[in-house]
């Protein structure tokens, strides 16, 4: 049988006039036909003449495939190698920025110490009882008049001892040092020494402490250590814990508000009342108030219920223990107004020391009344720095001060006879450890100032101690003396606590500039037709030359040993020079580089949206030299994306088409609309109160919305799709069914974890606790198992949204049954975009799941920026221009500040980190808090593809597609490279800026996730798998 050749026409979106359809590309395609089979060729032979014909045809077509496949292969190769590049920059700054402290191996005795072979014991007491109670902010524990918060005059028990027993108590301020999270503090609160801030990073990671501790020495003498509470202790000092009574709970979820605390509650009266002859010392961690500030703010209900527990639970141990046991109370943080801790605000490092026994023991400062002031929140209260307490209870226990101390005896531990013999004594001792620390660490040994201070110390305390007449003024003026060493001493710690590594930072920034160069040069300089060509020659000359500089920088080390480099950052460096010198040797092989500036200068050229995406790309640049403008950061981003609505509103009113100017002006007042309402959503850093209130809270109304969302999100994706006829095949299963159902879910997860933590609620309703637990993690599982798994794959296996139609042709349909038929395809206009968006709905089903409530709707309105972005990009031609991406990286910092984060430590949303598992479970619990903190950003990425397909036919030149996908790809990675440049730059420059901690270290590190994020997403995911695969498919089928 005769085959019946198939004529084709593109489908007209409704209500498009036909002669002026949106999509200038989407003029009359031909499908490839079957080859023609030449006239006279004799019936018999016209079997065998087809099947030649049909082999030739697919060979042809194979063939460019596999061109096709290696030419996508080395882009991914290539963008690879530049996102190594800007990585390994990254890490070379890291190193040389973020500090690091010198810790020495030493462990002290109290021969060198104290010339003694035991050590001096300050105090009658033969057991100490430590309460740690994590989050427990000073002015939780003082009346505070007029007050009517939650969490004031709810925990009285210890400021009413404090007044009356003040022989048997003592309650001071307890100052942490940033940053503020449990694992440094823990550090702080046992070695005495100052955690750096890249410590911060490890607070889900701890590992055994491997420094001089009291824990340690402790174990050392014999001494038995029982623990129940917080695991992070057992994952720092479990081999000096006393196994028989250690009883570790999980420590990070912060859902769970009561297990911890009902366990420490559960086993420390009967250790103490039952079982006192096994242990010397009783650590209790409860983790209650810093779950509940995590999960509500210090504002809840729930924060005074927990309070109040607090309060009686420590008044029962006080009644509990005996006259020989002394107890000790603290926080190791704060908290601040949403909760949060990790910074250095004063509600995040003004915790609370109590001590007490019902022996008489304590005494106080001179002054008292105005020392212990409440009044204020007891803003002048007497504060201590919590590294105080290491010395102080080192002296209490009878144990030598551990060696790496920098902290001082707290005075009313040593002065309760008005001798202050005793107080001298523990000063000086003091003293000599920290001199002894000093005197071994090649940063602190030569500094004269405090090395001429020591030894005017030296030299008096034979002499008042061997004075039998040394009056209690002399011994307090000697303390005093000591403690003048020990201040100034800790103050240049903390000048020189560990040297900025200049030479790292340095070439961190010089590589990051040469990354950015080639960036630029690969991405707009070099036309991408010939960059096709070069892609085999960077990656071969890459690798090549890598290997070269590698055996050099390893010879060059070995000859020359270098301070500030190891081998292993010797040949990494070796690896930078050589990827540079690898795309750089076959540029410079073909181009001059006055060719290049005159490139540069006729891209400069192009039009007035170049000129403004340079404009925003060199205002955001410039946001990080000052803190002011780092901290409304998220007020400027949205300034500048409204900034773009008006101007797209403005060049929409001047188009010439009059279907084209109604939707473009619609879709530009749609824009800056989002823009606005998404701005609305805030979380509002510290530095921004009060002209900032923050609403990103989890609230019914907020929960409702969802359920709006839910439904009206895929029908305006639907509208979408229907501009250019693309709602068929696979796209109503994906957006109608899955997405929408997918999000109706994690509506009702949401709901689930509202109702769960709503006491009145779940009581009227008579809901099981632990049904509802069941069900929330149970649907989080199902959601996320669809959308990154089940999605995903079949999306792999490869949905089009098309639908055939065949006809006859109308003319011709009367008049013969064998007439040719006409085949109408709905969504070839945007057969390639429409396929690839299904892939970033899988994304955004998975964040919305792991983004509370506020933060999915800011989601929501993000695809509705995006995809209006990209009608805009369509309509006025700047689907190609560098505007286009400059927006979509505004619009992800724009949805990463509405979706409840700044760029600090405590707006991290730990929580999430739980809502698979109750229990940190790798991977799951980390990719929960990725999608949370980095979806934005992840589903941009994404995005950047579909500015060069979206609304486009088929093509039969995809590699001159993946170029402009590629093209686009690394615009969004220049503009980011800038921003991370500006900010390693800044942060350096204000390396000694009393605010580089709080404001300039954390954005340089927010910017390095991202640009770390954006290259793995970009290169693997949107030019390797996302766009390969649809590009590819298309290919395939048609052979175009």
């Amino acid at each position: 049988m005769a085959q019946v050749p198939i004529a084709t026409r593109p489908v007209v979106p409704p209500g498009e006039p036909k002669n002026g359809s949106i999509q200038p590309s989407q003029s009359p395609e031909t499908l490839p036909s079957i080859p023609m089979i030449p006239e006279g060729v004799p019936d018999g032979m016209l079997p065998d003449v087809r099947q030649r014909l049909l082999r030739q045809a697919n060979e042809r077509i194979q063939f460019r495939n596999r061109k096709l496949g290696i030419s996508h292969g080395y882009y991914v190769k290539v963008m690879f190698l530049l996102g190594l590049l800007q990585i390994i920059g990254l890490a070379f700054f890291t190193k040389g920025f973020l500090l690091s402290r010198q810790v020495l191996p030493f462990t002290s005795n109290c021969m060198d110490q104290q010339g003694r072979d035991q050590c001096l014991k300050a105090s009658p007491f033969e057991k100490t009882v430590i309460v740690v109670i994590d989050a427990l902010r000073f002015d939780f524990v003082i009346p505070v008049e007029g007050s009517t918060e939650p969490y004031h005059n709810k925990l009285t028990a210890l400021y009413e001892l404090f007044q009356n027993e003040p022989e048997n108590s003592l309650l001071l301020k307890f100052i942490a040092d940033p940053p503020t999270t449990t694992l440094q503090r823990l550090k702080g609160l046992t070695t005495g020494s100052l955690p750096t801030f890249i410590d911060a990073g490890s607070n889900f990671d701890g590992d055994t402490i491997d420094e001089d501790n009291w824990v340690s020495q402790l174990y050392h003498n014999e001494r038995n250590v029982a623990f129940v509470g917080d695991d992070t202790w057992t994952a720092l000092f479990n081999p000096f814990l006393y196994q028989n009574l250690t009883r570790p709970y999980d420590s990070l979820n912060v859902w769970d508000l009561h297990s911890v605390d009902n366990g420490v509650i559960e086993h420390i009266f009967p250790t103490i009342t039952n079982r006192s002859a096994e242990w010397d010392v009783l650590i209790g961690h409860l983790l209650g108030l810093d779950h509940c500030g995590h999960r509500y703010g210090p504002r809840h209900s729930a924060m005074e219920q927990k309070l109040i527990q607090m309060n009686g639970f420590l008044k029962d141990l006080m009644q509990t223990i005996d006259d020989k046991t002394l107890l000790v109370v603290m926080g190791d943080h704060g908290m601040d107004q949403t909760g949060n801790h990790g910074g250095e605000s004063p509600d995040e490092v003004e915790a609370a020391m109590f001590m007490y026994s019902k022996t008489p023991f304590f005494g106080r400062v001179a002054e008292a009344e105005k020392a212990y002031d409440i009044s204020k929140a007891g803003k002048s209260f007497r504060s201590v720095n919590q590294i105080d307490l290491v010395s102080s209870l080192s002296f209490l226990m009878g144990l030598p001060v551990p060696y790496n101390n920098l902290g001082f005896p707290i005075e009313e531990l040593f002065t309760r006879h008005h001798d202050n013999k005793l107080l001298a004594y523990a000063n000086f001792y003091t003293s000599v450890q920290i001199h002894q620390y000093r005197n071994n660490t090649d940063l602190l040994k030569n500094d004269e100032e405090v090395n001429l201070k020591f030894s005017k110390l030296l030299k008096k305390w034979p002499v008042i101690v061997q004075d039998p007449s040394t009056s209690p003024e002399a011994w307090f003026a000697f303390a005093q003396e000591a403690r003048e060493y020990q201040e100034l001493s800790l103050e240049k710690c903390k000048d020189l606590w560990a040297r900025f590594d200049l030479t790292s930072i340095t070439l961190g920034i010089v590589i990051t500039i040469v990354a950015l160069t080639l960036l630029i040069v690969y991405s707009k300089l070099i036309p991408s037709v010939v960059i096709a060509q070069l892609n085999p020659q960077f990656f071969s000359s890459s690798i090549a030359i890598s290997f070269v500089w590698i055996v050099l920088m390893g010879s060059l080390y070995v000859v020359l040993k270098p301070d500030n480099l190891t081998l292993n950052w010797s040949l990494l460096l070796g690896v930078a020079i050589g990827i540079a010198n690898g795309i750089l040797a076959p540029v410079m092989d073909r181009y001059s580089i006055p060719w290049l500036i005159s490139q540069a200068r006729e891209r400069m050229d192009l039009n007035g949206w170049t000129y403004m995406a340079l404009t925003f790309i060199i205002m955001h640049s410039l946001v990080f030299t000052s803190n002011s403008f780092v901290i409304w950061e998220d007020k400027l981003v949205a300034f500048w994306l409204s900034t773009f609505g008006f101007c797209a509103l403005f060049k929409a009113t001047r188009l010439q088409n009059s279907f084209k100017r109604a939707w473009g002006c619609y879709h530009a007042a749609s824009f800056i609309i989002m823009v606005r309402v998404s701005s609305s959503i805030t979380l509002c850093r510290e530095e921004q109160q009060p002209k900032c209130v923050s609403n990103f809270q989890i609230t019914w109304w907020a929960i409702a919305l969802l359920f709006v969302a839910a439904y009206l999100l895929p029908k305006i994706i639907e509208g979408f799709y229907k501009i250019s006829s693309s709602f068929e095949g696979a796209a109503s299963l994906w957006i109608t069914t899955g997405l929408r159902g997918l999000m109706f879910m994690t509506a009702i997860h949401w709901t689930l974890e509202y109702l769960e933590h709503n006491a009145v609620l779940t009581q009227s309703l008579g809901i099981p606790m632990n049904l509802l637990k069941l069900s929330k993690i149970t649907i989080a599982r199902i959601v996320l198992g669809i959308a990154l798994i089940a999605g995903n794959v079949g999306w792999f296996l490869g949905p089009l949204c098309i639908r055939l139609d065949l006809s006859l042709e109308p003319a011709a349909a009367s008049a013969s049954p064998s007439a040719k038929k006409e085949a109408q395809i709905l969504g070839y206009g945007n057969a390639y975009g429409s396929s690839y968006f299904l892939l970033v709905i899988n994304i955004l089903a998975a964040t919305l799941l792991v983004s509370k409530p506020l933060g999915g709707l800011s989601l929501c309105l993000m695809i509705y920026e995006l995809l209006t972005l990209l009608e805009l990009a369509d309509l006025l031609d700047i689907r190609h221009d560098m505007i286009s991406v400059v927006v979509m990286g505004l619009i992800g910092y724009l949805h990463f500040f509405t979706s409840g984060h700044q760029a600090t430590l405590q707006s991290i949303h730990w929580d999430v980190a739980f809502i698979l598992n109750e229990k940190i479970t790798f991977p799951f619990t980390h990719l929960t808090v990725i999608l949370n903190t980095l979806g934005p950003f992840i589903i941009v990425s994404l995005c950047v593809a579909l500015l060069s397909i979206w609304k486009i036919t088929p093509t039969n030149k995809p590699i001159t597609l993946f170029s402009r996908i590629v093209e686009n790809a690394t615009g969004i990675l220049i503009y980011q490279s800038c921003l991370t440049l500006s900010t390693l730059i800044m942060a350096a420059h204000f390396r000694r800026h009393l605010m580089v901690w709080k404001i300039f270290a954390p954005r340089f590190m927010l910017n390095g996730l991202i640009i770390i994020c954006m290259n793995i997403v970009l290169t693997f995911v949107t030019v390797g798998v996302g766009s390969g695969k649809v590009v590819k498919r298309w290919n395939e089928l048609f052979g175009s």
